[in-house]
């Protein structure tokens, strides 16, 4: 049989507070400039995409992938109103943030079959803001009318002069 171990309280939080102290010293937390550089390097037009300088297009999806398919689903949403090229679509779990709550429950959650559905006017709208902006900018950069711009396969191309 195994004996009985009295422990005091005072003494289980003297030993508790040894042990975390331990794994305090032991984590590394990068610092606020290498956080900072990298987000540089990103454009990020809402809460849901971030495009890098490498042509990635990552989707910040908001639900759990829990066999249903919505880190595809959510993404071909974004990618297809962005016009962008599957082969370059990234996908990242959303951080706790009221920006990502469930447009029908008002919390963060996933369940009921709803991942989809509830997200598939949110992430349409968040795809064709983002492809919007992008041909704006193109345009004011090649000081030509955004009307005479197009995209295709993740790039924003102007048929007048072959520029993309």
């Amino acid at each position: 049989m195994s004996e009985i171990l009295n422990l005091n309280r005072r003494d289980f939080l003297k030993t508790g507070a040894a042990a975390g102290g331990g794994l305090l010293i032991g984590l590394y937390l990068p610092t606020g400039n290498r956080i900072a550089s990298a987000q540089q390097k990103t454009f990020a037009p809402n809460a849901f995409i971030r495009i890098g300088t490498d042509n990635w297009v990552t989707v910040i999806v908001n639900h759990s992938e829990m066999g249903q398919g919505v880190y595809t689903s959510l993404p071909m949403l974004v990618a297809e109103e962005m016009d962008a090229d599957w082969s370059k679509i990234r996908v990242e779990s959303a951080p706790v943030d009221p920006a990502y709550n469930h447009t029908a429950f008002g919390i963060q959650i996933t369940g009921g079959s709803s991942s989809t559905w509830s997200e598939y006017d949110r992430l349409r709208k968040a795809g064709a803001t983002a492809r919007a902006m992008l041909i704006a900018a193109a345009a004011s950069t090649w000081n030509v009318d955004p009307a005479s711009l197009r995209t295709q396969n993740g790039f924003v191309i102007h048929d007048a002069t072959k520029r993309r």
